[in-house]
Parts: C-alpha cells; sequence; structure tokens
C-alpha cells in the first residue's frame, strides 16, 4: 500500500511537471521517438524476429550443445544460457534478456536458471562500446578494446559471482500448446518482436521525460555538492549520474570532461555495465515474470564493479 502511495506521488508530480511545461515535454518525446524511430528500431527489431524463430525452432539447442561444458560445468547452469550469452554480445541491450525471456518461455530455461543467465547475458554490443562510445566520443580505438574486453570479462566474472544463487521457484514455464507449422512461427515471432520493440519504445520515452524533470528541479545538486567535500568536481558527480539513469548520455557528459583519458575510460566501463536505469527498465519488461528490479539493479551493479576492475587492471598493465 505504502508503494502504491510513493508511485501514485511520483506519477502526479511528473503529469503536473509536464501540464506545466508542456512545450518542453513534447520536444523530449519527439527527442526519444527520434532515438528509438532512427537508432534502435532498425538495429534491434530484425534481431528481435529471427532470434526468436531460432529460439521457437529449437535450432539454439544444437548451437548451444558446443558450449554445453561451460555452461553447465563452470556456471552451473544449462547449456541454453551459452547461446544467450553470445548473442548478447553481439547484439547489445537489451537482446540478451529478451532471449533470456523467451528460452524460459519456452521451456528451454527454469525460472532460477533465467535468473542465473541473466547475470552475464545482459551486455551491451561492440557497435555501442567501440564505434559510439571509443571511437565517436573518447576518440580512441584502443580505449573501446578495452571497454569491450572489461565489459565481456566483467559479465563472465558476475556469471561466476551468481552461479551457486539458490532457487526458490525454480519451476519450468508452463507451455499451453506449442505451434511446430513454420508459418506460425514466423507470424508469431514477427508479432512479439513488434510489440517488443515497442515496448522498449515507451520505457525510452517514460526515462527521457524523467531525465529532464531531475535535470530541471536540479536533483542531482545536493549529491554534487556532497563529494564535492572530497575533492571531486561536480561536472564529474554529474556526469555518472546521468549515466546511471541514461548509459548514452552519461557516457558523452564523460568524454566531455577535463580529465584524463584513462580516468574516462574507467568510468565509461562501469557506467556501460551498468547500463543504466533506462536500459534496465527496457530488460524488466521482458523478465518481469523471471527476475525483480532489486536483483536486476543489484547484478547490473556488480557487473559494473568487475568491469571496472578489470578496465583498471588493463590499464595498469599496459
Amino acid at each position: 500500500m505504502k508503494k502504491n502511495i510513493f508511485f501514485t506521488i511520483i506519477i502526479l508530480f511528473i503529469l503536473f511537471a509536464i501540464i506545466l511545461d508542456p512545450k518542453t515535454y513534447i520536444q523530449t518525446t519527439l527527442n526519444a521517438l527520434n532515438v528509438w524511430a532512427m537508432v534502435l528500431l532498425p538495429s534491434l527489431l530484425p534481431f528481435f524476429i529471427f532470434t526468436k524463430i531460432l529460439t521457437k525452432l529449437g535450432t539454439v539447442k544444437h548451437i548451444a550443445n558446443i558450449f554445453s561444458p561451460i555452461s553447465v560445468n563452470i556456471y552451473k547452469n544449462s547449456k541454453m544460457s551459452a547461446y544467450a550469452f553470445f548473442m548478447s554480445i553481439l547484439t547489445g541491450y537489451p537482446v540478451g534478456c529478451k532471449l533470456v525471456a523467451d528460452l524460459y518461455y519456452c521451456g528451454d530455461l527454469t525460472k532460477n536458471q533465467a535468473k542465473k543467465s541473466l547475470c552475464f547475458c545482459s551486455n551491451s554490443g561492440p557497435m555501442f562500446i567501440l564505434g559510439s562510445v571509443g571511437i565517436s566520443m573518447l576518440f580512441s580505438k584502443s580505449s573501446g578494446y578495452i571497454l569491450l574486453i572489461s565489459h565481456i570479462l566483467g559479465a563472465l566474472i558476475n556469471g561466476l559471482f551468481y552461479r551457486n544463487l539458490k532457487p526458490k521457484d525454480d519451476k519450468p514455464y508452463e507451455i499451453s500448446q506449442k505451434q511446430n507449422n513454420t508459418e506460425n512461427i514466423i507470424s508469431s515471432s514477427v508479432l512479439d518482436s513488434i510489440t517488443s520493440i515497442l515496448l522498449v519504445g515507451g520505457m525510452i520515452v517514460l526515462c527521457f521525460i524523467c531525465i529532464t524533470i531531475i535535470q530541471n528541479i536540479n536533483l542531482f545538486s545536493p549529491i554534487c555538492s556532497f563529494f564535492e567535500i572530497f575533492n571531486i568536481d561536480k561536472s564529474i558527480t554529474n556526469s555518472i549520474l546521468s549515466g546511471i539513469f541514461e548509459i548514452t548520455k552519461g557516457c558523452l557528459d564523460v568524454s566531455n570532461l577535463s580529465i584524463s583519458s584513462d580516468i574516462k575510460t574507467i568510468i565509461c566501463s562501469f557506467l556501460i555495465s551498468f547500463g543504466g536505469f533506462s536500459t534496465i527498465m527496457q530488460a524488466m519488461a521482458f523478465v518481469k515474470d523471471i527476475t525483480s528490479y532489486k536483483f536486476m539493479i543489484l547484478q547490473k551493479t556488480t557487473h559494473a564493479i568487475f568491469s571496472c576492475a578489470v578496465c583498471c587492471l588493463i590499464l595498469l598493465l599496459i
């Protein structure tokens, strides 16, 4: 009941802010939809459709067999989790989480196996890490490769960290009736993928509006002032906090800071692996039956810490 009251107050505050300044939030919504339509829709929708078809056809089982010794013996998980991991590092957020959800709903992963899989299958892709952050923002291909290696190793370590996760409810998802003919598989996969990409778009709009409101009321200001006591510049704190909410904006803000390239790389390593609340909300739209927001934020935080530690180690060695 208290949670409902809390969220009701927040929603009413957001609505009140939009009513007071509709022009700003109409533009914010248009900016969010532009990012969704021009960047995410063309890059994610094909992967959503074809990975869904592969999952329904059962082809992934043959691919997963190759890596089953690693998945089963090292990660104490289903062999199917290896497929989700490799696809997640190729395609990026939130395809890995979508794949884990698909495997769960198809009966290929139990609830606990799916929950453990999320700990190393929620990853950013090389196009964003190398292209967007490394080359376009940090102007350094080597920094991009360091970020990519740190991110992948951080995910693998994170999976090991949670491999002994004890199940509370480890029942497989109950499937009503499978439709195995190719025509039904293709049409249902396309429909499911379109619904999924629309969910992603809605989450992006929501996060853009929330970030705009936070910036307009200077919510970060007290936190930035606190860290200034420890001689941490306000611009650094503000950039990190922006990245905790939205990964792309945070990395862009960090790239514009007047600090060394190594420090920029370390901060971006943390932000990329955490993913931001925007990415977490997108993922939770698919995995809400598997895990909770609390656990998702926890495991993304540990992923970010491990990636950051690996990044520091690499920078010390080179």
